[in-house]
C-alpha cells in the first residue's frame, strides 16, 4: 500500500512484530485492550484529544499507548497504522 510518500507492507510489519515481541500469535502481535481501543479510534480518524475524552483519560496517556502500539508493530506514525488496516488483525488478550 502506498500513501503519504511511504510504502507500507502489512505482512512484513506483522512478521517483524511476531519475531521481536513476546505475546504474539500467528495472526499478529498482541495489543492490550486499551491499545486495541485506541487503534480502533485512530482508524476512525479521531485526534488524540478526542480519543482521550472518549476514554476518560489524559491526552498524554493516549500518546503513551500509541507509542507502545507503534513499537510493537514496528511502525512510526498514525498514518502507517491507518494504512495498515491493522485494527482488523490484532489480537486482544483474553
Amino acid at each position: 500500500t502506498e500513501g503519504a510518500g511511504c510504502q507500507f507492507d502489512k505482512e512484513r510489519v506483522l512478521q517483524n512484530a511476531d519475531e521481536d515481541w513476546a505475546g504474539h500469535s500467528v495472526s499478529g502481535p498482541t495489543l492490550t485492550r486499551r491499545e486495541t481501543e485506541i487503534v480502533r479510534l485512530v482508524s476512525q480518524g479521531l485526534a488524540n484529544k478526542v480519543i482521550a475524552r472518549e476514554l476518560g483519560v489524559r491526552e498524554g496517556t493516549v500518546k503513551i499507548h500509541l507509542h507502545s502500539v507503534f513499537r510493537k508493530l514496528r511502525i512510526s506514525s498514525r498514518a502507517d497504522l491507518i494504512l495498515s488496516g491493522i485494527e482488523k488483525s490484532v489480537r486482544v488478550p483474553g
